[in-house]
């Protein structure tokens, strides 16, 4: 980036492009389809994979009153669940479509608008329609679940100051599993499996003390299993199945902002690392993945 080019960068210009990032990924992830239509499909998508994890659920444990509280502890996972999957799975397949298909990746990337700044905003649209469909989902769960959820005694502050952190981290993972993407022979549909194997390991469909051992004491650090803890704690209080029992609120909290900066931290050094390899090889300039 040229010296004129840095300085012509004022918060208006920063703005303005990261307003034009968040709009062209509304844009993208919609397919350019009407608003309406498109809110349909962001409702029913989200509603019929939670649902079909309670009827699986139901139909296993032939139990309605004893699963109360591990309704609660799924259906709450998978709700906000969305959130990680849209955010990590979207960055990371927006930068192979940018480059293979819509082949604009060089061109946004020679731009003076910082590249990470756009590419935050390019994912930004996708974690408000999963925060629009975890809302959507926790309603009608409450309804037809009866899941004990009060909006009158949700600790707000508290939910938002930990999916705030968990995003933050999120985002980090986002860009630079996507920047190291490029490099891949086929890159396609590898968003989802890497949101997939967080899955697995965050706590948002059953406890991390299932897993064996080793792999417990990993998933403990990450910042995405403390904020699955804190997520229930702040919609069910004292009715939330907990992973850490132990733990008062203000130690999980902790662990996540700790957790989340090390995972910032570590992201941003591999960021750097994954840019200076894709330029070095060539690797932006390229219009397909194999």
């Amino acid at each position: 980036m040229s010296v004129l080019a840095s300085s012509a960068l004022t918060p208006v210009r920063l703005w303005r492009g990261f307003a034009s990032a968040t709009r062209l990924g509304w844009t993208i992830s919609s397919n350019w389809t009407r608003p309406f239509v498109f809110l349909i499909y962001t409702v029913l998508r989200p509603v019929s994979g939670a649902l079909i994890l309670v009827v699986m659920y139901r139909f296993i444990t032939g139990s309605r009153g004893s699963t109360v509280a591990y309704l609660s502890f799924l259906v709450t996972g998978t709700a906000f669940w969305g959130l990680v999957q849209n955010g990590l799975a979207g960055l990371a397949n927006g930068m192979s479509e940018d480059r293979g298909f819509y082949r604009m990746l060089k061109y946004v990337y020679l731009a003076p608008l910082p590249f990470p700044l756009y590419l935050v905003g390019r994912g930004l649209a996708q974690l408000a329609v999963a925060l629009v469909s975890a809302g959507v989902v926790l309603s009608l769960a409450t309804i037809a679940l009866h899941l004990p959820i009060d909006p009158l005694r949700v600790n707000y502050p508290m939910l938002a100051l930990a999916s705030a952190l968990a995003m933050a981290a999120v985002l980090s993972i986002g860009l630079t599993y996507g920047l190291l993407l490029l490099g891949a022979r086929d890159s396609h549909g590898y968003g989802e499996i890497g949101a997939q194997v967080l899955y697995i390991a965050s706590g948002a469909i059953f406890p991390i003390a299932v897993l064996p051992h080793p792999l417990a004491a990993a998933a403990a650090l990450s910042p995405l299993v403390y904020w699955m803890e804190l997520v229930r704690r702040s919609l069910l209080g004292g009715q939330a199945l907990r992973m850490f029992p132990d733990l008062s609120d203000g130690t999980v909290l902790l662990r996540l902002l700790l957790t989340a900066a090390a995972t910032v931290v570590l992201a941003a050094f591999a960021f750097g690392w994954a840019d200076r390899n894709a330029r070095r090889r060539g690797l932006i300039d390229q219009e397909a993945n194999w």
